[in-house]
Parts: C-alpha cells; structure tokens; sequence
C-alpha cells in the first residue's frame, strides 16, 4: 500500500468479515512486525484456560481510502469484554485511536455490556493516554512478562464501567 502522505486519506470503519479476511490478515501480519500486542495476547492466552465467548463479540477494521487505494490500517475488537486495538504506526497520532475506541464503546453499550477490559503495555504511553482519556482506571498489579523475543514489557490490566 503506497499512500501519498501528503495527499488527503479519507477514513472509514466496517465490520471484519469474511469478504475482507485476507486483507484484514494482512493487516495483522504487518501489525505484527510493529508491536508486540498480538505476541502478548497470545502468550497470555496459552497461560489461560481458554474461556467460552460469552455475550457478543466485534471487530471493525479501519480502512483508509485514497483515490483507488483501500486498504485497513487498523483493527478492534471485543470479546468476551476485553478491548483490543492496533494501528499501523505510519498512521498514529491523527486521532485514529479515539474514532476507533469510540465505535467500539458505542458498539459495547448497544449491545448491553457493562463492562469492557484491556492489558496496556506500561511504556505504551500513547495507548495509555486515550485510554484514561475514555475514562479507564487501573486495576491490580503490574505483570512482567518476557517474551519468545528476548524483550521485557509490562502489562497493566485497566477497566471501564459503561453506562447502559
């Protein structure tokens, strides 16, 4: 994808669906050489016995539009109330991260959730910061964790009671 940065990009949600899956996969594998979001959830994952998807679930993509170029360059979700969001870094700091946190809370309070959950890296102090914007509080103790990489990283487990 070769967007013209300094040309306007147009931005828009949509549900994550089958018709987009290989493109959303994409997206993925490429989040995946910018952050260790996926890795840790993975390996938090292996160390939980795996939980039955209780209530509903989403994830949206956002897509980016310029000219013919569509293409996602971010991804949320909810599960089982845990929030997950990435976004490619070349499109970080625009605001991007609120539109994406606000769909999925509206999403959330529509669909009866009373509570939604997230692990943030505790160096992650742009994620941090739009979470506790949204009103996210801290809960519990902070996890150290070492990943297959060799690297070191904290999670911070932070929740948000919603309004019905």
């Amino acid at each position: 994808m070769n967007f013209d940065m300094s040309q306007p990009i147009a931005f828009s949600l949509e549900v994550a669906g089958l018709e987009n899956a290989a493109q959303w996969q994409a997206l993925i594998q490429q989040l995946m050489t910018e952050t260790d979001t996926f890795l840790i959830a993975s390996m938090r994952d292996g160390e939980v016995v795996p939980e039955e998807n209780v209530g509903p679930a989403i994830t949206l993509l956002l897509i980016a539009e310029q000219g013919t170029l569509r293409f996602p360059v971010g991804i949320g979700s909810i599960e089982n109330g845990e929030v997950g969001m990435a976004i490619l870094s070349q499109f970080q700091g625009a605001g991007l991260g609120q539109s994406l946190m606000t769909a999925l809370l509206y999403w959330a309070q529509t669909n009866g959730l009373q509570q939604v959950w997230l692990d943030v890296q505790v160096d992650n102090l742009p994620a941090r910061h739009i979470y506790e914007k949204f009103g996210f509080i801290i809960v519990g103790k902070q996890v150290n964790l070492t990943l297959p990489n060799g690297r070191q990283t904290q999670l911070q487990k932070m929740v948000l009671e919603l309004e019905i």
